[in-house]
């Protein structure tokens, strides 16, 4: 009788273990996109968002792009016909921007101009 009790005090403690925490959160922020149209490309795993595009991420915020091409692969976004953004909240653009072509990484703290 000893030994079934252990046995079974045993198999309770080691269920209780194995299970897992279906309650994570996720504290980042997925990006979001809006726009007139969107194409998926299957054979180079991009979508190509075109027409009044706004883009927001974690710390970019772009509104009112010509074009964004997110390349699923890499994770790399190339705005162009960029027109108003805000980088991490301290640096902003308002109207026509000098700089036309925005590259970045998703997840990345690092944003390219052209």
């Amino acid at each position: 009788m000893k030994n079934i009790l252990l046995t079974f005090g045993l198999l309770i403690g080691f269920y209780s273990f194995g299970q897992k925490n279906e309650y994570i959160v996720s504290d980042k922020e997925e990006p979001s996109f809006s726009s007139e149209t969107a194409k998926y490309d299957p054979e180079n795993n991009t979508i190509e968002f075109r027409g009044n595009v706004n883009f927001q991420s974690e710390i970019i915020q772009l509104e009112n792009a010509d074009k964004i091409l997110l390349n699923k692969n890499t994770n790399e976004i190339v705005v162009t016909g960029l027109k108003d953004f805000t980088i991490d909240g301290a640096i902003q653009i308002k109207g026509e921007a000098k700089r036309k072509i925005l590259k970045y990484t998703l997840g990345d703290r690092i944003a390219y101009l052209e």
